[in-house]
């Protein structure tokens, strides 16, 4: 019953009021909600609003599912120092989402093992999914499971990923009674792919392209594949058309071959999997799909598009980096009317933008700032902020990339668990971040050193005002995470390489 009504606010609201947090987009499937206010200002250093923290034995990336009492996460099966960082089983937690008690636990196996820690993800990058009954837990690797309140296990579906990379591959999401996912089309083909090589001469490539494919939640039996392919950087995202209808924008071309060619985005109908149109572009599209009744919004290379929803049709097309107002938050130094170089070919860090009202949000790739462009008349800002916040008396805003702290990328029992050396970075850039969420008029942008942003979203200008609060989520150096934030009544839950925290005050 309970998921009946959060179907319910689901259709009937642009923003619901937030009493759980059931999948990685919260209730609305927008990374957006209302309630009670959270904190805006904490430290996870000295314990300011943190109201538990909950070490875990390994490191995991997946967000919080709260409903209720009961909060959800995954991490990595624990490693030892033997091990060769090829993870592919994890585990699926059940914490008192009040105290942080660790409750139950499940296990899930994996098939094609990837590295862990990466900076575009790992088995366990995906949220589980909750309607306060069930539970359903997902490994990159190869399964998904559905589990009750007690984690008895109602069914494991197990599957062959594609080879080749890690990537971040679709944050699963729930509309109904259908989950979506993102997988190869032809398993067994995907088995034959092998890294920096070409499709083999008798596989078509298009079998080998990665498919939105739509699960039954009750019996984990495939429903449909889609038939425009998506891109393994792109994260598709549900909404409904003016008529009702529900349909999931995603976008295909990537940064890694088989690409799904040509570039585009398209609009697919969830009741059938069926393309309701599609738009070709020039460029990769590693972000996440925001739209509305109206409006699809895209970016191609240095340009944002306003796309009709209903056809696909470009509406408006604006740069991004021509004509931009920049403010540097420490400083207060501002420059209007310049031209600025925001990315080669994004402008964007992956997966890390949102749309509020008439400004689509998201931070910038080659440097640390945050941008904005207004989706109806093309002004474009952007503030310069610190690129690591150093907690401590006093608390250390530092400002260039080259002074950062270096992470040492360390699980809770002080194992190294990151092969790939570019996880010891900032998180700005060349990496498929953590997306903000909003909650009432305030985002939250966490990165991967263990910063957060906090702005007020609807700011008449974005300048040193907007930055509400920069935070931390522990110690610079040694707090990492590629976790987005969960929000439910007033408080705010975190996962990090070491621990599940809680926000609120205290």
């Amino acid at each position: 019953m309970r998921f009946l009504v959060f179907c319910h606010m689901v259709c009937a609201a642009t923003v619901a009021y937030a009493q759980d947090w059931p999948q990685a987009s919260g209730p609305n499937l927008n990374f957006q909600a209302k309630g009670a206010a959270p904190p805006l200002n904490w430290s996870v250093v000295d314990g300011t609003n943190i109201l538990w923290r909950t070490p875990l034995p390994e490191g995991g990336q997946s967000a919080v599912t709260v409903w209720g009492e009961k909060a959800f996460v995954t991490t990595h099966r624990p490693m030892d120092e033997a091990s060769d960082r090829m993870e592919p089983n994890i585990v699926g937690y059940c914490l008192d989402s009040t105290s942080g008690k660790i409750l139950w636990t499940v296990d899930l196996p994996g098939t094609v093992p990837v590295q862990t820690a990466g900076i575009f993800s790992d088995a366990t990058v995906f949220a589980p999914i909750t309607d306060g009954q069930h539970v359903w837990f997902f490994n990159r690797c190869g399964s998904m499971g559905c589990f009750d309140y007690q984690g008895n296990r109602v069914w494991l579906r197990e599957f062959h990923p594609r080879r080749r990379h890690t990537n971040r591959q679709c944050e699963p999401m729930m509309v109904g009674d259908k989950i979506i996912t993102v997988e190869v089309r032809n398993k067994e083909a995907g088995q034959r792919l092998v890294r920096h090589q070409a499709v083999p001469e008798d596989v078509d490539p298009r079998d080998v392209w990665t498919y939105l494919h739509a699960i039954d939640k009750t019996t984990g039996e495939l429903v449909w594949v889609g038939e425009a392919g998506t891109s393994i950087h792109n994260s598709p995202m549900a909404g409904q058309l003016s008529d009702g209808r529900w349909a999931i924008a995603h976008g295909r071309g990537g940064g890694h071959a088989p690409l799904e060619k040509p570039y585009g985005v398209s609009l697919t109908l969830l009741e059938t999997g069926r393309l309701l149109w599609s738009h070709e572009v020039t460029a990769d599209c590693s972000w996440n799909s925001h739209w509305n009744a109206k409006h699809v919004y895209w970016f191609d290379r240095q340009n944002h598009l306003v796309l009709d929803s209903e056809t696909g049709q470009v509406l408006r097309k604006q740069s991004l980096s021509e004509i931009v107002d920049i403010v540097d938050a420490e400083t207060g130094a501002s420059e209007k009317g310049i031209p600025i170089r925001v990315g080669r070919n994004m402008p964007m860090t992956n997966q890390s933008n949102i749309v509020v009202g008439d400004w689509h949000y998201f931070l910038a790739h080659d440097f640390p700032a945050i941008g904005r462009v207004n989706v109806e008349t093309g002004r474009t800002e952007y503030l310069r902020v610190p690129v690591q916040l150093a907690a401590g008396q006093p608390p250390v805003r530092i400002r260039e990339k080259q002074n950062a702290i270096q992470n040492d990328t360390k699980n809770s029992r002080g194992i190294d668990i990151a092969t790939d050396k570019r996880s010891q970075g900032t998180g700005w850039g060349h990496v498929s971040a953590a997306s903000p969420i909003l909650v009432n008029q305030h985002l939250f942008f966490p990165i991967m050193n263990g910063t957060v942003y906090v702005i007020d979203a609807y700011a008449s200008t974005l300048d040193q005002q907007a930055l509400i609060a920069v935070n931390d989520l522990g110690p610079a150096g040694q707090t990492w995470t590629l976790a987005s934030f969960s929000y439910a009544n007033g408080r705010l839950w975190m996962h990090t390489m070491k621990e599940v925290i809680c926000i609120g005050r205290n």
